[in-house]
């Protein structure tokens, strides 16, 4: 009897220990990196219950002989009103270095560790820069995931990636199910460089994108809706072209206008919608030629990145190189049979990023197609290029340099048309 009542026991013990689920604490969103610099880094993420943490960082070189991460950060458990997104800023960083981290939740079961992730820190000037670009990845409602393909692709780009930037459209609409989706597909590149985008109109200004990313030094809403990026030969200035007061846009031309006239020799321009486009759904934006080419045009900037339109179109206005690159996962779009002026490549129904890389010679620019969309929507890998060209360094191939043209005013008319004569016949 004792017998058959222990064997009943044990069975009913057995069943009810099957009918149970062993909760882990997981990654939602992340990690990733934002807001780089020249001594600092925020790390970011998002778990499903709110726990505490532990950052491991490091020199990647001693990372990637024996795996060390000597430095260590404890994160207490977020409390109940903090955000869903936890950002640590890690500080002190030795300028120009490569970086590795990874991040471990405390959680009472066993610890849950991420993947290592990598940033490097803003160099001195004269050393090459590199980074990558895309926009609109907005959800794809079935099918295979382009946003996913375009981030791996990116993730596993050979170049020695400084940032990476957004044009804007990351999401669908900024709600949580978007969001999540968003960040499982591009959980692999995020952990590659830091990531630093613009509001697109999908963003909707909402309160989410801010509590998602971490930004350069700006202004606007939050001090983040438009900002720049010194980094060593290199600036990068992201505006905000949703705004509808004149207000608005008088604050960002003056604020485009004093970071773009800095002593950086490469400048470059990120905001959503495009100046000027042959996209045959969207027109260009509407003034913007008016409202910001002037200014492009006096402090020498290089290249404009813009989103919207999807597709890939290389056009150049006035010296300005403008790069319509809203490939990055959004439905294509069709341009119209007559392009407009300026438009030197253009290219429908592929999915890409750029890749971009300074030096003392000049800029480099490579357009990536990672996959092309089937006239019966099924996607198709690629991986050859759609655009590729340079821009040389300032005052060669032809132009006169500053000094030059300082000497010529200094020494009048007569002498003027000496100097630039000679200058370029140098």
């Amino acid at each position: 009897m004792k017998a058959v009542a222990r064997r009943t026991f044990a069975t009913i013990l057995v069943t009810l220990l099957a009918g149970c689920t062993v909760y882990a604490v997981t990654f939602v969103h992340g990690p990733y990196s934002g807001a780089p610099s020249d001594d600092a880094v925020t790390i970011s993420w998002q778990c499903d219950d709110p726990v505490p943490a532990r950052i491991e960082y490091g020199p990647r070189g001693g990372f990637d002989v024996n795996g060390a991460l000597p430095e260590s950060i404890l994160v207490p458990a977020p409390g109940e009103d903090a955000d869903p997104t936890t950002h640590v800023t890690l500080e002190g960083l030795e300028p120009g270095t490569d970086y590795a981290y990874r991040v471990t939740l405390d959680e009472s079961g066993g610890d849950v560790t991420s993947a290592p992730g990598f940033f490097r820190t803003a160099p001195a000037l004269g050393t090459p820069v590199s980074f990558a670009v895309l926009a609109d990845t907005q959800l794809q409602s079935e099918g295979t995931n382009r946003l996913e393909l375009v981030g791996n692709a990116i993730a596993a780009d050979p170049t020695p990636l400084d940032f990476i930037l957004h044009g804007g459209d990351v999401v669908e609409s900024p709600s949580s199910p978007y969001w999540d989706h968003w960040f499982s597909s591009f959980d692999a590149m995020l952990l590659r460089a830091p990531f630093i985008p613009v509001l697109g109109n999908h963003e909707k200004n909402h309160s989410s994108y801010y509590e998602a990313f971490c930004f350069p030094p700006g202004e606007g809403k939050n001090d983040e809706e438009w900002w720049a990026l010194h980094w060593g030969d290199v600036v990068v200035v992201g505006l905000d072209t949703n705004v509808r007061k004149a207000s608005d846009y008088i604050a960002q031309q003056d604020w485009a206008r004093a970071q773009l006239s800095g002593p950086e020799p490469y400048k470059f321009v990120i905001f959503h919608h495009p100046v000027f486009t042959s996209d045959a759904y969207y027109d260009a934006g509407t003034f913007l030629d008016e409202i910001f080419h002037p200014i492009f045009v006096e402090t020498g900037v290089d290249i404009v990145f813009n989103g919207h339109s999807h597709h890939y179109e290389h056009i150049v206005r006035d010296g300005v190189t403008y790069l319509v690159v809203g490939g990055g996962g959004a439905t294509p779009r069709e341009t119209r049979p007559e392009h407009i002026q300026g438009s030197d490549v253009s290219v429908e129904g592929h999915f890409f990023y750029v890749r971009v890389r300074t030096s003392s010679d000049g800029i480099q620019v490579e357009t990536v197609s990672v996959a092309r969309l089937l006239p019966d929507d099924s996607v198709v890998e690629t991986g050859q290029l759609l655009d590729a060209f340079a821009l040389p360094a300032k005052g060669t191939e032809g132009v006169p340099s500053a000094s030059w043209i300082v000497l010529a005013v200094a020494f009048g008319t007569a002498a003027a048309v000496w100097l630039l004569l000679r200058a370029l016949s140098d």
